[in-house]
């Protein structure tokens, strides 16, 4: 369950992280964080127009003062990328089937 924790914002971004909670609510804050952390199509950028955030480190100071659950990394995909940069530290070439994540492949249902 996700929920605000005031302690863990500095003072210099209260004021800014209270203004977007009174805009906001606790509930579509939480909502966009956790879109955040659970889709690769919703960046940084698309979280600051939303809740109306003018600087970066506002967004970065609202991130730690919510404790949303994160998704569990994709073990596979993070094999798939310690492959590939291991072998381009190497110099050696990359096959394409590394050079591209699962999630890009074509899926017939």
């Amino acid at each position: 369950m996700s929920k605000f924790i005031p302690e863990r914002v500095r003072d210099d971004y209260a004021a800014d992280i209270q203004a977007v909670r009174e805009r906001h609510g606790d509930e579509t804050v939480e909502d966009w964080i956790e879109r955040y952390y659970a889709s690769p199509d919703v960046d940084r950028d698309d979280v600051m127009t939303a809740l109306q955030i003018d600087y970066v480190g506002t967004f970065y100071e609202l991130l730690r003062a919510y404790d949303v659950a994160k998704p569990e990394p994709d073990k596979v995909e993070e094999a798939r990328q310690l492959e590939m940069m291991r072998l381009l530290l190497d110099g050696r070439e990359v096959p394409e089937n590394l050079r591209k994540p699962a999630s890009w492949r074509r899926q017939v249902n």
